[in-house]
């Protein structure tokens, strides 16, 4: 066990304390102060080598899978720190590439508070990459959260301290760490460590990020919280999540939905939000000039089909057939009319119910009447 002391004192005048490390140099502040920041388990320094700049990770708690992550990174017996001066002993560090950029977390806090939907909507679509290549790799991150994710100087997303990974040689073991707990499932435990781990994480930062591009307003209203918007702990009674889920239903995301509603699951490694990340932003199935039947799904939920291939997968929580080119499906108590292709084209919030369309006219059944529309949505 290290303290940050230690590192601190090492690093203030490091000549002669690397084992091969040559001509290694701490970066300073402009008041010449140490530039570092500090983990739960580690210290990372900006420091430079052969005028490249690398990030050096040394550990509190060093945990014995660092040099499998790692492997060429992971310097043993490389930095001496003291104990009591002259006394010390010769510490593993980890040296990685330095990732230019700011934390996501930061450009998130700074957009939803000037209201920058545009940007918000920009680090949406990228983080949504970002996830559907965590939830395909055989490998997990083990600590998703923004603030171990760079907005990089070329507008990319980048991931930095692997330090909890789930690696497939690693199957069977338990995990050493658990990430932070605001972007962790609260029922996780040292026995769920496979490359499902990230899942949860994926669909929270995901929900809550789509959200504040829809409105940044979220920020303020719950924003002040350990993790981003949404309470990880406590979520089948957060106010935040019943709010962006009831946005979601309103304007018939079902895709979107959906992946809120995984973070309600009661266990960790069931999230089915794998197929449904893949979804976001991609058309359906073309039905190939025949109608789609609803059809129900060992899920619980309705989708449509044709005779050879599912043309809108099953993501509402009722419906009607196709009739006169759309068909009325149910996202929680709200309902719409979508096309062959799955797109919302009219909307009825208020509505407890509704008929299908049948020569030019559906009827619509509210708590207190029923009446007709049209295909616009014109009141009969």
């Amino acid at each position: 066990m290290f303290s940050l002391r230690q590192y601190l004192l090492s690093a203030e005048e490091p000549d002669d304390l690397f084992r091969t490390l040559d001509k290694i140099k701490f970066e300073r502040n402009s008041r010449g102060e140490l530039c570092y920041s500090v983990g739960n388990a580690a210290v990372t320094f900006r420091v430079l080598i052969a005028g490249e700049r690398r990030a050096l990770r040394c550990y509190f708690h060093p945990s014995p899978r660092l040099k499998r992550i790692y492997q060429t990174e992971y310097l043993e017996r490389e930095f001496f720190i003291h104990d009591t001066p002259p006394h010390g002993r010769w510490v593993d560090v980890v040296l990685t590439r330095w990732v230019e950029g700011e934390e996501l977390g930061s450009v998130i806090s700074r957009a939803a508070q000037a209201g920058d939907k545009a940007l918000l909507a920009s680090l949406s679509k990228r983080f949504d990459q970002l996830g559907r290549y965590l939830l395909d790799a055989p490998w997990a991150h083990g600590d998703l959260k923004p603030e171990n994710i760079i907005l990089d100087t070329e507008g990319e997303l980048q991931l930095i301290d692997r330090d909890a990974m789930f690696l497939p040689e690693m199957q069977g073991e338990l995990a050493t760490e658990l990430g932070t707990a605001a972007y962790q499932h609260s029922a996780r435990t040292t026995e769920d460590f496979d490359a499902t781990i990230d899942d949860f994480s994926v669909a929270l930062i995901s929900t809550a990020l789509y959200a504040l591009s829809l409105d940044p307003t979220l920020y303020e209203r719950f924003g002040g919280r350990d993790g981003l918007l949404i309470d990880a702990h406590h979520p089948t009674a957060d106010e935040a999540l019943q709010a962006i889920l009831a946005c979601f239903a309103h304007r018939g995301e079902a895709v979107r939905y959906r992946i809120a509603r995984t973070l309600l699951r009661r266990r960790p490694g069931t999230l089915p939000c794998r197929e449904w990340m893949h979804l976001l932003g991609k058309p359906f199935a073309a039905a190939d000039g025949q109608i789609p039947e609803l059809y129900f799904s060992n899920e619980g939920l309705w989708g449509f089909r044709t005779d050879d291939k599912v043309v809108i997968p099953p993501l509402y929580d009722g419906g009607y057939d196709f009739t006169e080119g759309v068909a009325a499906v149910r996202l929680a108590k709200t309902w719409h009319f979508i096309n062959l292709r799955g797109e919302v084209v009219l909307s009825c919030p208020p509505c407890v119910d509704v008929k299908p369309f049948r020569e030019g006219r559906a009827t619509l059944y509210t708590e207190q009447e029923c009446y007709e529309i049209d295909i616009r949505g014109q009141r009969l």
